[in-house]
């Protein structure tokens, strides 16, 4: 044994990762009005907090909280491609968080992670906006224009879907 201890969290970088979705989801949402952006804000900065700690329960209400505000964004009505790239930004964030802190305690904030979570990221941010650019389209060109609710109760069943799959 070499005597070194490791730092069981995340390295900086995965702030970073996780920021970057996070204003992005604060932007998006910031079109249906302060509430909601704010809202979504305050969840980014809870989620950060957990990352920072190496708290999943932090991470996980924080990403709660910032779709909540893009609940409320949508309600505010705020355009569906906003409502879209806000929820897919918020899981992105929430997903990038949760790994970071699994990396940190399984590695360490000394290994160098910046690759696997830039993937990861990549990849979550891939998968959110194909499905949330075929929710758009389905949206617009489906028989019946259908209110941002209907839009919104479909990213809820997403999301569900998408926090069972995880667990």
């Amino acid at each position: 044994m070499s005597g070194t201890e490791i730092t069981r969290r995340p390295g900086r970088h995965s702030l970073v990762v996780s920021g970057v979705a996070g204003a992005t989801a604060a932007a998006a949402s910031l079109s249906g009005g302060i509430t909601g952006a704010a809202v979504t804000a305050l969840g980014v900065v809870v989620l950060l907090s957990g990352v920072r700690s190496a708290r999943h329960g932090l991470v996980d209400a924080g990403g709660l909280i910032a779709f909540l505000g893009v609940v409320l964004a949508a309600l505010g009505e705020a355009p569906p491609p906003a409502v879209l790239v806000g929820t897919a930004a918020s899981v992105v964030a929430w997903d990038a968080g949760g790994n970071a802190v699994s990396l940190g305690r399984q590695l360490g904030a000394e290994a160098d992670t910046v690759r696997a979570e830039n993937l990861h990221a990549i990849a979550g941010a891939l998968v959110g906006l194909v499905t949330a650019f075929f929710g758009l389209v389905v949206f617009e060109v489906g028989p019946t224009r259908q209110p941002v609710t209907t839009v919104f109760v479909l990213l809820v069943a997403a999301s569900l879907l998408l926090v069972a799959l995880n667990r």
